[in-house]
C-alpha cells in the first residue's frame, strides 16, 4: 500500500479526516435536532410550575381590580350615607316668611319648631356719601379724584389707612374695600355718557348715622353726608318700645336669622323638613343599586373575577343587613316607610311621595330613626355596617386587598427562584446535549471511516469480493 495511492484516494482522505481529534463538546450528528428536542421538553415540563404560578398571578390580578371597583362603588354607598346625615340635624329645619316683601328668614342652628310673629317698626338705612369737585374724572382707570397715594378713611371713630400701588379712582375704591373698614366703596358716573363724570361712592355697611370722611392729606374728599337710621323691631310684641339694632340682620332665637326688609309685621315659622333628606335617600338608592349590581356579576357559572369568593357574599350580606334596619318606637321604623323599598331583583326603589307626605310629628319620628352617624338610630348602625367593608386599616376590603397581594409577592419571589432553576437546568441540559451529540457525531465519523476502508479495501483486491 503506497502514500501516493492513498493520497489520490479521496474517500479514503475523508475517513482518515475523521480521526482528528475533537476540538469542540459541540458535533453535528444525525440525531443533533431530536437531541435539541429532547432538550425543549424537558424545559417545558420543568416549566410548568412556574406557568401555573403565573396564571395565578393573572388571576390574582383580575381578583384585585374587581375587589377594587367593590370597594370604590361601597365607598360611594357611604359617601351617600353621608349625605343622608348632612339632611338631618339643623338641615332638616326650614323657616317660612309669611310676608317675604317684610323679612326674610334662615335657619343655621337648631331653634325650636314654632312661629314667631315680627313687628319690623323700622327696617333702618346706612350712611352714605359720595366724593364732589376736585378733579374731573373720565377715566377711573388711569386718573384719580386726588393726587395724593395716601390716603385716611374715618368711619364711625375708626380711622383707616389708605395707600394705593395704582393711581386711578378704581384703584381707590379696591384699597377701601380691602382695608377692613365697614363701607363699601363703588366708582359712579354721575356724568352724561358722552361727558362722564366719574365719583367715588361710600355706603356704611351698619345702619344708623355713621360718620364718613375720606382725607387725602389736605382735604375731605366727600360731599354732603346722607345720615342713616337705625333699625327697630319686635317678636311676638315685645318689648313694647322695639328692639334697636345697626344689623338689618338679627337672631331672633337661637339658630334662627331674620333680615328687616321694610316696615310691616309677619310671621316665621319654624318647622321640621325632609326635603333635604328626601334628595340624598335618591342619591344613597342609586348609589346601592351601583354597588348591588357588580356584585351580582360575580355569581353564577359565568360570574366574575371574585366568584366564589367569600368576600363577595359578605359583602352582599351587610347590604341586606343594613337595608333590614328596624328602629323602635315612634311611627317611623323602617326604610320601607321612608320611600326605600325593594324590588324582586334585590335592587331598591325610592317613592319621594313617602316622604312629602309626613306629617310634622311623622316627620320628628323620622329623624328620630334615622338618627345619626356616631349617634343613634339608622344612619350609625349602616355606617358601622359599611365601615366594616371600607376601613382603610380594618376593613374587609383592604384585608381582602393585602392577602392577594401577599399573595402575589409569593407568587413572584417563586417564579423568580423556578426561573433560576429553569436556567441553571438549560445550561446543564445544553452541555450534556452538546457532549452527547459530539460523541455521536464522532461515532458516525468513525463509521464513515471504516465503510471508506472496505470501501478502498475492496476496490484494490479484486479476490475480496469471491474471498471466503
Amino acid at each position: 500500500m503506497s502514500t501516493g495511492s492513498i493520497g489520490t484516494n479521496s474517500t479514503l482522505s475523508n475517513a482518515l479526516a475523521a480521526l482528528a481529534p475533537q476540538t469542540s463538546t459541540t458535533g453535528t450528528s444525525t440525531f443533533a435536532s431530536d437531541l435539541q428536542a429532547s432538550v425543549t421538553r424537558a424545559l417545558e415540563i420543568a416549566s410548568l410550575p412556574m406557568q401555573s404560578l403565573q396564571n395565578d398571578e393573572s388571576t390574582i390580578s383580575s381578583e384585585s381590580g374587581e375587589l377594587s371597583t367593590l370597594g370604590g362603588l361601597f365607598n360611594s354607598l357611604q359617601t351617600a350615607l353621608q349625605g343622608i346625615s348632612s339632611g338631618t340635624g339643623s338641615n332638616a329645619l326650614q323657616a317660612t316668611v309669611g310676608d317675604s316683601s317684610i323679612v326674610s328668614a334662615s335657619v343655621s342652628g337648631s331653634p325650636l319648631p314654632g312661629t314667631y310673629s315680627i313687628d319690623v317698626l323700622a327696617p333702618g338705612s346706612t350712611s352714605s356719601a359720595q366724593s364732589t369737585g376736585g378733579t374731573t374724572v373720565t377715566d377711573p382707570t388711569s386718573q384719580n379724584i386726588s393726587s395724593s397715594s395716601t390716603y385716611t378713611l374715618t368711619v364711625g371713630t375708626t380711622t383707616y389707612n389708605i395707600s394705593l400701588s395704582t393711581d386711578s379712582l378704581n384703584s381707590l375704591a379696591s384699597a377701601i374695600n380691602a382695608s377692613g373698614a365697614p363701607v363699601s366703596a363703588v366708582v359712579v358716573n354721575l356724568g352724561s355718557p358722552e361727558a362722564p363724570s366719574y365719583q367715588l361712592a361710600l355706603q356704611s355697611t351698619a345702619l344708623g348715622d355713621v360718620p364718613l370722611q375720606l382725607n387725602d392729606g389736605t382735604n375731605n374728599l366727600l360731599g354732603t353726608l346722607t345720615a342713616g337710621s337705625d333699625g327697630s323691631y319686635t317678636v311676638n310684641g315685645q318689648p313694647p318700645g322695639g328692639i334697636t339694632t345697626d344689623s338689618s340682620s338679627v337672631t331672633v332665637a337661637p339658630g334662627l336669622t331674620v333680615n328687616l326688609l321694610a316696615t310691616g309685621s309677619t310671621t316665621v315659622t319654624v318647622s321640621s323638613s325632609l326635603s333635604s333628606v328626601s334628595s340624598e335617600l335618591s342619591s344613597f338608592v342609586t348609589a346601592y343599586n351601583a354597588a348591588f349590581s357588580e356584585l351580582e356579576k360575580n355569581f353564577g357559572q359565568n360570574g366574575g373575577a371574585l366568584t366564589g369568593d367569600s368576600t363577595v357574599l359578605s359583602m352582599q350580606q351587610a347590604l341586606t343587613q343594613m337595608i333590614s334596619y328596624s328602629g323602635s318606637g315612634g311611627s317611623i321604623t323602617s326604610l320601607a316607610q321612608l320611600g326605600v323599598e325593594f324590588t324582586q331583583q334585590g335592587t331598591l326603589t325610592f317613592n319621594s311621595s313617602a316622604v312629602s307626605g309626613l306629617s310634622q310629628s311623622q316627620i320628628g319620628d323620622a329623624l328620630n330613626f334615622l338618627g345619626s352617624q356616631g349617634g343613634s338610630g339608622f344612619l350609625d348602625f349602616a355606617n358601622n355596617i359599611l365601615n366594616g367593608i371600607t376601613d382603610p386599616t380594618t376593613g374587609l376590603v383592604a384585608s381582602e386587598t393585602q392577602t392577594l397581594q401577599n399573595q402575589n409577592e409569593n407568587d413572584q419571589n417563586q417564579i423568580s427562584n423556578d426561573q433560576a432553576k429553569l436556567t441553571l437546568l438549560q445550561t446543564n441540559l445544553q452541555t450534556q446535549m452538546a457532549q452527547a451529540n459530539a460523541l455521536i457525531a464522532q461515532l458516525q465519523q468513525q463509521n464513515t471511516l471504516l465503510q471508506g476502508l472496505f470501501q478502498y479495501d475492496t476496490s484494490n483486491n479484486p479476490n475480496a469480493a469471491t474471498a471466503g
